[in-house]
């Protein structure tokens, strides 16, 4: 087993030149002079692939699995700003640090995930947030293509279903018409998580009710379930999920609940161990609120 970082390494954050993600909003790109928003743009796309390279440098000298981020290109896909990486004065640089990702990932093997923000929705009834999400998608499933990832479940683009809109079948058949939109190389990474709330999808509603229908693996969640069982055992939940990855080593998510009344907030460090089931294998993205600190400690008190 292999426990996966998510996005940020709070270790190379404390460097004495820190590692740090850097952003930028359509309203302060669009109140410069285009020119002048597309450099401060490109420098900070340029910095995010700087700090994407060394954070999986940083999870191969740690043995880790890395979850990149989702806010590596910000504005790129929003049709708005109408910007593509060609436009950007560091775009030759950027390539460069994007090829030498790939090597990175040639030479050490670290496995590579992608987790699309929660906006991204498949089933919804929202047309222009349906070809958003598809626009979205493909975007980072061609990213994972230029930084040498497969383009299949070792390499898996996570997603909510994110709408309760009709009955499970509804949503399944409209899940599947946009689905059938994606490119390729997208629809053969793309898995789909159970939730935390009540009123959405259970492990069990995406085995009994979607996987059949969409033959799409099922990434458990340790902490969702445990906010939504929904009848079901962690053992027979987790169990059930393996068996979706068709014979792919699963990438499934652990946290816990942090101290106070909301039980689906994140904790910051892992208090207990969590079981393996049968004779099976699978990586744990630790989506703990303390990164890679909170997975060294907890790697401090268990047996791999």
């Amino acid at each position: 087993m292999q426990f996966g970082l998510c996005c940020i390494s709070l270790d190379l954050q404390e460097l004495e030149e820190p590692y740090k993600f850097q952003t930028m909003t359509y309203k302060r790109f669009s109140s410069l002079p285009r020119n002048e928003a597309l450099e401060i743009l490109g420098s900070r796309i340029l910095n995010n692939m700087q700090v994407t390279h060394a954070t999986i440098q940083h999870c191969a000298e740690n043995d880790y699995c890395y979850r990149i981020s989702s806010d590596l290109f910000p504005l790129i896909t929003y049709t708005a700003a109408d910007i593509s990486l060609h436009d950007l004065p560091q775009y030759t640089d950027i390539v460069e640090e994007i090829a030498a990702i790939k090597q990175t990932i040639q030479d050490t093997g670290v496995r590579v995930s992608c987790h699309p923000s929660e906006f991204n929705v498949l089933a919804s009834t929202n047309t222009d947030a349906v070809n958003r999400t598809i626009t979205e998608l493909n975007f980072y499933s061609k990213f994972l293509d230029m930084i040498g990832c497969p383009a299949d479940y070792n390499c898996p683009m996570n997603l909510h279903i994110n709408n309760r809109e009709g009955t499970n079948d509804e949503v399944v058949d409209r899940f599947i018409q946009n689905f059938n939109r994606l490119d390729d190389n997208c629809r053969n990474r793309l898995v789909i998580e159970n939730d935390d709330k009540l009123n959405c999808w259970s492990v069990k509603q995406l085995v009994e009710d979607f996987h059949p229908k969409t033959n799409i693996p099922i990434t458990f969640d340790y902490l969702h379930h445990a906010c939504h069982p929904d009848g079901w055992t962690e053992e027979q939940a987790v169990l059930a999920c393996v068996d979706t990855w068709q014979g792919y080593r699963p990438l499934f998510h652990y946290s816990e609940s942090a101290p106070g009344n909301n039980p689906r907030k994140h904790a910051d460090y892992a208090e207990k161990d969590f079981y393996q089931y049968g004779e099976i294998d699978y990586d744990v993205d630790m989506e703990l609120k303390m990164k890679d600190k909170a997975i060294a400690k907890f790697m401090e008190g268990v047996s791999i």
